[in-house]
């Protein structure tokens, strides 16, 4: 993992909400509210992206209340290569549970999803954008002790399995360069 730079708790949050806007569970009345909330995400007017975020995390705000205010937030660059993403773990929550017999690493939910498609159609249906090149990447939101891990995923872990299965078990070269841009918390 490589650090950027020093970003604050406020563009972690914006950059997760980014992420969301496309996902199933940021459901606006209509495509036009997608796309409004997109707006306000990217307007660079600060009290405009607290109100996007706020209504895009608005189901997630127990978590994202749990990360402590402590944490130190930067950009990073994940290398997308088999060590740094046998290093990351999941929530351990029911689901991620399921999915990695559980040992909640993003690398053995990626093998039981590849092999077990229905084991998690929501991964199965984010791999299958992946390969359409429709996934919104940015918003990975990733934990650790410090920069050299393991990491816990607290966003993305989907987007994270999908990219697992895609470049490590199916040999497919979807990641420009093999690296993408997370935010990375260090306690």
């Amino acid at each position: 993992m490589k650090l950027i730079e020093k970003i604050d708790r406020h563009e972690v949050l914006r950059r997760w909400a980014i992420g969301e806007v496309h996902s199933e569970f940021f459901n606006p009345f209509d495509e036009g509210g997608r796309e409004e909330t997109m707006q306000m995400l990217l307007s660079g007017s600060h009290y405009l992206e607290r109100g996007g975020i706020d209504m895009v995390l608005e189901f997630k705000q127990r978590l994202v209340d749990s990360i402590s205010l402590s944490v130190k937030w930067y950009k990073a660059i994940l290398e997308i290569n088999k060590s740094d993403l046998d290093m990351i773990y999941t929530l351990q929550i029911p689901g991620w549970e399921r999915n990695t017999e559980g040992s909640f690493l993003v690398a053995d939910a990626a093998k039981n999803i590849n092999a077990m498609p229905l084991l998690d159609p929501r991964v199965t249906s984010i791999y299958s954008a992946l390969q359409n090149r429709e996934v919104k990447l940015q918003g990975i939101t990733l934990l650790a002790v410090d920069k050299i891990g393991p990491y816990v995923v607290v966003e993305g872990a989907g987007r994270l399995t999908s990219i697992y299965i895609a470049q490590q078990l199916n040999h497919l070269d979807l990641i420009k360069d093999n690296r993408i841009e997370v935010a990375l918390g260090l306690y």
